[in-house]
């Protein structure tokens, strides 16, 4: 059986989705209220489509235009690990520019979670996360900070015109 979503944690999902800004929105395994908590906030041209954990593998949500914000919540705990990083991962890389992720640790299935396995997959603590109950954890993918542009990866080392002709190798 689905645990329910408590309070915080819905307007937790809702503030992130908010933040965002989002023209399109996937919700996977998301409840009803948390459903309506996140569409408050969201402009009425925000397309956003809404599946059940169980119809996963059979929908093929459209991949020509990816979602801005990918919600998936009560999914994980009910899959096998294989299948859950599958889904993923094609959330990550083909459907959607950010993927948040909320699990509950009050699931026994859930336990095999770590947050090894979501910083794997390019994954981070969302930072409200903290301010949440102790069993749920929220993790987040975003395509605009996955990675940080190392300092020697600038132009002050490496296209530098202004050492061009001073050193020689």
């Amino acid at each position: 059986m689905m645990s329910t979503t408590p309070q915080p944690v819905a307007a937790h999902f809702a503030h992130l989705v908010g933040e965002r800004e989002p023209g399109r929105v996937l919700l996977i395994g998301v409840p009803e209220a948390v459903q309506r908590l996140i569409k408050a906030d969201l402009p009425s041209d925000c397309e956003v489509v809404a599946l059940q954990h169980e119809d996963i593998t059979s929908a093929q949500p459209d991949a020509t235009e990816r979602y801005d914000i990918a919600i998936v919540m009560h999914t994980l705990e009910t899959m096998s690990p294989a299948t859950a990083r599958l889904l993923l991962g094609r959330l990550r890389d083909m459907l959607a520019r950010c993927v948040v992720v909320g699990i509950s640790k009050g699931a026994k299935s859930a336990q095999r979670w770590t947050i090894a396995d979501f910083i794997a997959m390019g994954f981070r603590r969302s930072s409200g996360s903290r301010d949440l109950p102790k069993d749920w954890n929220v993790y987040r993918f975003d395509i605009h900070d996955y990675k940080t542009t190392p300092n020697w990866l600038s132009s002050r080392y490496w296209a530098n015109p202004e050492r061009w002709d001073g050193e020689r190798w």
